[in-house]
């Protein structure tokens, strides 16, 4: 199995005070103040603005980021982690256009870049992971604000921390 490990930097281009972290962290504050730059050694990791795994979020894989716009971050505020699981598949996801898991649905099993390749609307407003994890984008062409939804229930659009229920693209999380 691979490791999972994640080192958050203050500064920009890997230097200042640093956190290497290896599993889930609620509040990272303690640790750093701030986060500019990250590498990721192992894993996808799903990055919070705010501590308790709330806020905007960031969903990043293995590689170097040497700053907080590269993983499409709005500023260099991190202060929760968790890590990624179900990223192998299989992958199934099913949409509604009402909450509640009402109105017209959609199944998925692939990526799609723009809703509209399939989706009439611009919103969803509830869904059932049925396998794997996955991720929405407030825009078309992974774009915009992102939510992780992991394999569950979702019966209103505020349960994966949306404020509103616009969705332009989804994608699987994948290892790869």
């Amino acid at each position: 199995m691979e490791k999972s490990q994640i080192v958050f930097f203050e500064d920009q281009d890997f230097l200042g005070k640093s956190y290497d972290c290896k599993g889930d962290s609620v509040d990272l504050h303690g640790f750093i103040h701030r986060c500019n730059s990250v590498k990721v050694e192992g894993g996808w990791w799903v990055l919070y603005e705010r501590n308790n795994y709330t806020g905007y979020q960031y969903v990043i894989g293995p590689g170097e980021y040497n700053e907080y716009r590269r993983w499409m971050g709005f500023n260099d505020c991190v202060r929760s982690c968790r890590i990624i699981k179900n990223t192998k598949g299989p992958y199934k996801l099913k949409l509604f256009d009402r909450p509640n898991f009402d109105g017209q649905s959609l199944e998925l099993t692939e990526n799609m870049k723009a809703m509209q390749e399939k989706w009439m609307r611009q919103e969803v407003q509830s869904c059932k992971v049925l396998d794997g994890s996955w991720v929405f984008f407030e825009h078309p062409n992974f774009c915009g604000r992102q939510y992780l939804l992991e394999k569950g229930e979702y019966k209103h659009h505020s349960e994966w921390g949306a404020l509103k229920a616009a969705v332009g693209s989804i994608r699987r999380m994948t290892e790869k």
